[in-house]
Formats: C-alpha cells, structure tokens, sequence
C-alpha cells in the first residue's frame, strides 16, 4: 500500500512540473513565446531588424536626381550601420509624382525629392518657386532656398504629415524654337510654345507675347516635326535626351524658371527613428543635395555641348537683357501674390535683388 501511494504522488509531481515551466523559454526555431516576445521596433534595435525605407522619384536612376537618391542611401546605411535599409525606386517605378506625395502622406512611401510645381497642389505656398525670373543664377538660388525663406516654406509640410529637409534641383529650363534667333520679348511676338499646365506658366509666356500651348509630354517632338507648335521650354537635359535638336534649330538662355524639387520623408516614420537615426537622415538628406546640385551643374554643362555639337545656335543673354524679359512679367507676379502670400513674393523678390 505504501507502495501504492509513493508510485501516485511521484506521478503527480511529474505533471505539476510539466504544468508550471517556465513561460519564457525559446522554441525549435528561435522565437520566444507569445507572452514574453518582445513588440517589434521601428527601428531595428533589440529585435535585430532593419527598417526599410523606401523613397522614389519620376527621374530616370543615372541622371543628377536619380544618382542622388543612391548616395543618400549610401549615407544612411553607413551612418545607422545597417539599422535602416534603403530602397531606391527612380523612373517613375511607384508612380508620378502626385501618386508619390500621397504615398509618403499615407506611410506606404518614406520619402523622396518631389517637383515643387506638383507639390503646390497640396502645399499652395511652393507655387512660391513657380514664379519666372526670380532668381538671377543657379548660386543666388541655392542661397535662397537654404536660407530663412526656403526653410519656411518647407516647414508648411508638417501641417501634411511630411517633413521637407532641403531642395535639391530639377534643372533650368531654357527656350527653343525652329523660326529663328529670339533675344528679346518682341522676337516671341504670336510664337506658339508649349508650355507646362500650369497657370503661372501660361501667364508668364501670355505676357511675353507668346501663345502658350500646354501639351502632354510624349505627344511634344511630333508636334514641333509637324508644327502644330514651334517651340518648347525645358533643361538642357531634357532637350538633348528627347532629340528636340532634329526638330529645334534656335536655343535661347532665358533660364526663366530653375526648377527645385523639396526633399520630403513621412513625418510619422522620420519621429518613430532613434535620435541617432533620424541624425543620420538629416546628414544624408543633406550630403545628397549637395552630391546633387555638383551633379546637375555638370549635366547641364555635357548637354550644352551636346546640342552645340548636334548643330544648335544657342543664344545667351546678357544680365541687362534677361532683366528686360523679367521686367516684362512682373504682372505675373502681381495676380499671384494673393494666391502664394504676398508678403512672402515680396520677401523673395527682396532678397533675389541683394
């Protein structure tokens, strides 16, 4: 009987232990279980996972804006030594740039360097950058919009759940036609150009005395072959990638318009880094604009003597011929300060002329 009974209480003992082990311990494959697992970082940390950060652009991936997208993930990953993974999708491989923005507003897309044209849909005070003239050379931009002005008007964003960090450059854009040599606003007299959709820019080659013709991109070189419109406006980049030179004889350096792109990251994500992350966004952010602006300098400076080479004439106009054009479009700037603020036009044309 004594037997009987040692035999039972060894046999509950047994499974009072198998009952109450401990509820932390690690299974076959690695993971701890559902009590004690720890919740998932954004980034990275404990858990040993890296955040993936994807950021995109319209531009193709070996142009000034697409190298820059690679260099800023070079920086990131090296500075948060592997806690970030950044993706890069140029060429338009996530959509436009409106399907862009609204990516980075919803968090399915992080960041990238959007047109300042496309943004001013959602953040009215970047059709600031819209207006013609404004900035004298490419130096006086980059002073601008580093400066106290620039980082206002990117400051708009938080209020859409971005966070713009700089301005990187889409390039300047420049006139062609196929009539003849244009130095002054009266050589435009009922010239048909086709112009970006946007009301800044009709009002600008409006007042110049141009018939703008805003018009899809893919349907422009056959337009100017057939001459449903004689003249165009784009960077040299542009112009020499797309062949406009076989269907354009005449280039002139009006340089009316340089365009900025903002460097933009969701604003939820960039707050949910480590302070050492975030850090190393803002370096990255900022050795890619700089990366960039070198390289689009140089861009500029190759497709100039590719369309030189390819047989264009190409005008430059003297700083007191530039100012006539400019002096010609001030009502532009007038019918728009409402819209923009016409505190910050003022602002802007004040500090152009320093």
């Amino acid at each position: 009987m004594k037997r009987f009974y040692f035999v039972m209480l060894l046999l509950v003992a047994l499974v009072l232990a198998a009952c109450g082990g401990d509820k932390s311990t690690t299974s076959s494959e690695g993971t701890t279980s559902a009590e004690s697992k720890p919740a998932e970082s954004t980034s990275g940390g404990a858990s040993g996972k890296a955040t993936v950060m994807k950021i995109g652009s319209t531009d193709k991936k070996d142009v000034a804006m697409g190298k820059a997208m690679y260099k800023f993930k070079e920086v990131v990953e090296a500075e948060t030594n592997g806690s970030i993974t950044v993706e890069v999708f140029p060429d338009s491989q996530l959509g436009g740039e409106r399907d862009i923005i609204e990516g980075v507003q919803l968090g399915s897309i992080q960041g990238g360097p959007i047109g300042a044209a496309v943004m001013s849909n959602f953040s009215p005070r970047f059709n600031l950058w819209s207006l013609p003239f404004i900035f004298p050379t490419r130096e006086k931009s980059h002073e601008i919009l580093d400066g106290p002005l620039g980082q206002e008007v990117l400051a708009d964003l938080e209020d859409i759940g971005m966070i713009g960090f700089n301005f990187w450059e889409s390039g300047i854009r420049n006139l062609t036609n196929n009539d003849g040599e244009i130095k002054t606003p009266e050589d435009l007299n009922g010239l048909k150009i086709r112009t970006l959709e946007n009301q800044i820019q009709l009002d600008l080659w409006t007042e110049l005395g141009a018939v703008p013709t805003p018009m899809a991109f893919p349907e422009l070189f056959t337009s100017l072959q057939q001459g449903v419109v004689s003249g165009q406006e784009n960077p040299f980049s542009v112009i020499a990638e797309a062949n406009f030179y076989e269907v354009q004889k005449y280039l002139t350096e009006t340089q009316h318009l340089i365009g900025v792109n903002p460097f933009i990251v969701n604003k939820k994500f960039y707050e949910g880094l480590t302070e050492e992350e975030q850090a190393a966004i803002k370096k990255a952010a900022d050795e890619a604009q700089k990366f960039q602006r070198e390289e689009k300098a140089k861009e500029d400076a190759h497709y100039k003597d590719v369309l030189i080479e390819k047989g264009m004439q190409i005008t430059t106009l003297t700083p007191e011929e530039k100012q006539v054009w400019a002096d010609k479009v001030t009502p532009v700037y007038e019918k728009h300060k409402k819209e923009i603020g016409e505190d910050l036009v003022d602002r802007l044309l004040e500090e152009a002329r320093k």
